[in-house]
C-alpha cells in the first residue's frame, strides 16, 4: 500500500492491491458455485458452505489471523489458506446442522431468515461509508458544483432517473413501442422519485439555516443511491430477467466493498482497522447472497424478485436514515469548524507589561 505525503490513500490502491482483488474473484466463484449447488442438493450443504466462508471472512478481521493468512500475505498464501478454513468452518457448521434439537431451524432456513437483515444492513453500511467520507474530507468539484443548489441536483437528477428508467424501466428501447400500462407505471415511479428526492434534499439543504457543502453532497448521493435502489428494485419485480439481475448485483457487490474502502481513503489508514473492515465487508458479502440463494430455492421465488425485494429494504434504509444522519453530519462538521477557528484565532500576548 502507497501512503502518500498527504496523509492520503487511493481508493484504486486499496481496492486493487493484488490480495484484495484476487479474494474478490475467489469470492464471485466461490457465490456462483454455491448457488449452483444449491439448486442440484440438499439446500443444508450449500448453506453449510455459504456460513462456512462467511466465518473465515468474519474471524479473517482479527489481527491474530490476519497475521496468518491476512492482507499483506501474498495470494498463493492467503487464498489456499483461507479456503482451507472455510472448508473446516463449512463442515463444522454442516455436522452441528444435522444434530440440532427437533422444532429448531435448520441451517438453510436460518440462513433464509436473515435475508431481510442483510438487506436493510446494506442500506446502512453504504450511509456509515458515505457519513465517514463527509466528515473527514472535503467534496470533489463535481458534487460542489451540483449540490450549490437544490435546483442544480434536480437538473442532474432528471437526466439521471430518466435514464435508469429508460434502461430499466423500457429496456433500452423506445417507451413509445412499451404497452400502456408500463409508461403509466414507469411514468409515475419517475414523478414520485423526482419530488421526494427534490424534497428531501431541499430539506437537508437547510439544516442549521444553510447546511455545509459535506452535508449537501452525503444528502445528494445518499438521494442518487436512493434513485437506482428504487428504480432497481421495481425493475426486478417487474420484470424478473435473472441473466440482467446476477450482472446488477455483481456491480453492487463490488461497489459495497469499493465504499468500505473509500471511507477509509481520507487519512493514513490504520492497517488492522482497513484489514477488518474489508474482511468484514466480505462475509456481509457472502451472507447476503447465501441469504438470497436459499431463500429462493426455499420458497421457489423467482431470485430476481428476491433481490428486488432487498433493494427495496435498502431503498427503505436510505430513506429513513438521510435526514437524521445528514443532521448529525452538520454538526459534526459545524463543530470542527468552531474548533478550527477558535485555534486560529488564539494568540499568545507579546510585549506585554510584567
Amino acid at each position: 500500500m502507497v501512503v502518500r505525503d498527504t496523509n492520503e490513500v487511493k481508493l484504486s490502491e486499496l481496492l486493487f492491491e493484488p490480495t484484495p482483488l484476487a479474494h474478490i474473484w475467489t469470492t464471485i466463484v466461490l457465490l456462483c458455485t454455491f448457488h449452483i449447488i444449491s439448486l442440484r442438493s440438499s439446500g443444508d450443504i450449500s448453506a453449510s458452505l455459504f456460513i462456512g466462508v462467511a466465518i473465515g471472512y468474519f474471524l479473517l478481521s482479527l489481527p491474530p489471523l490476519q497475521f496468518i493468512f491476512g492482507w499483506k500475505r501474498p495470494s498463493r498464501i492467503s487464498i489456499p489458506i483461507f479456503l482451507l478454513c472455510s472448508a473446516l468452518f463449512s463442515a463444522v457448521t454442516h455436522v452441528l446442522g444435522n444434530n440440532l434439537p427437533d422444532g429448531v431451524p435448520g441451517i438453510s432456513a436460518s440462513l433464509s431468515l436473515i435475508f431481510p437483515v442483510v438487506a436493510l444492513g446494506r442500506g446502512f453500511f453504504l450511509l456509515g461509508g458515505f457519513m465517514g467520507k463527509a466528515i473527514t474530507s472535503k467534496p470533489n468539484i463535481f458534487m460542489s458544483i451540483v449540490t450549490k443548489n437544490v435546483w442544480f441536483l434536480l437538473v442532474f437528477r432528471i437526466i439521471f432517473l430518466s435514464f435508469l428508467v429508460w434502461w430499466f424501466g423500457f429496456g433500452a428501447r423506445n417507451p413509445i413501442d412499451s404497452d400502456p400500462l408500463s409508461i403509466i407505471y414507469w411514468s409515475t415511479l419517475f414523478v414520485v422519485m423526482l419530488l421526494l428526492g427534490h424534497i428531501i434534499q431541499k430539506r437537508n439543504s437547510m439544516i442549521g439555516g444553510a447546511s455545509s457543502v459535506g452535508t449537501r453532497s452525503f444528502s445528494a448521493i445518499s438521494v442518487l443511491l436512493l434513485d437506482w435502489s428504487m428504480v432497481s428494485s421495481m425493475r426486478m419485480l417487474d420484470e424478473g430477467a435473472v441473466a440482467s439481475t446476477m450482472f446488477e448485483e455483481l456491480a453492487m457487490f463490488i461497489f459495497v466493498i469499493a465504499m468500505i474502502l473509500w471511507s477509509r481513503t481520507s487519512k493514513i489508514p490504520d492497517p488492522k482497522m482497513t484489514a477488518a473492515a474489508l474482511s468484514i465487508g466480505f462475509g456481509y458479502v457472502v451472507l447476503y447472497a447465501g441469504s438470497i440463494s436459499q431463500l429462493s430455492t426455499a420458497t421457489n421465488l423467482n431470485i430476481s424478485a428476491v433481490l428486488g425485494i432487498g433493494h427495496g429494504l435498502t431503498s427503505i434504509v436510505i430513506l429513513v436514515l438521510v435526514g437524521p444522519l445528514s443532521t448529525r453530519i452538520e454538526r459534526k462538521l459545524g463543530s470542527s469548524s468552531i474548533q478550527s477557528t477558535n485555534h486560529g484565532d488564539y494568540s499568545e500576548p507579546t510585549n506585554q507589561p510584567v
